[in-house]
């Protein structure tokens, strides 16, 4: 195994991540909503089967987010001409990242129900 190839491969990465940090709003928006849904799991005592299960909805949004950043700086690396294929291509990608937020978010009430039910109801 080459280690520094390794070490490069990962700072490359980490330098993926920073730009998107920088340059994604929604990006920002989805590691705070991630932050705050694991802390809940910790307040609510959430099981390890039902965590894991947040978890993978939180990588999934999250790929999904970077999928889209990737595509969009393709397409604007392409031409910077406003083309209405490429808008709706963008338009379809960011409808993707809404889908998968959506749908963590409906699993997010159906695990967290129980537990806010528990809490206000006895």
């Amino acid at each position: 195994m080459n280690f520094r190839k390794l070490g490069k491969s990962i700072g490359f990465a980490w330098q993926g991540i920073v730009a998107l940090w920088r340059g994604q709003q929604n990006f920002r928006i989805e590691i705070g909503a991630t932050v705050f849904i694991l802390a809940m799991t910790y307040v609510f005592h959430v099981g390890p089967v039902e965590r894991g299960i947040i978890i993978l909805m939180i990588l999934l949004v999250l790929a999904a987010e970077i999928m889209n950043s990737v595509f969009e700086n393709i397409l604007d690396g392409i031409s910077t001409k406003k083309n209405e294929k490429f808008r709706v291509a963008k338009d379809i990608m960011a409808g993707m990242v809404l889908i998968m937020a959506m749908g963590a978010v409906a699993v997010a009430v159906i695990i967290f129900y129980p537990y806010v039910r528990y809490l206000l109801v006895g």
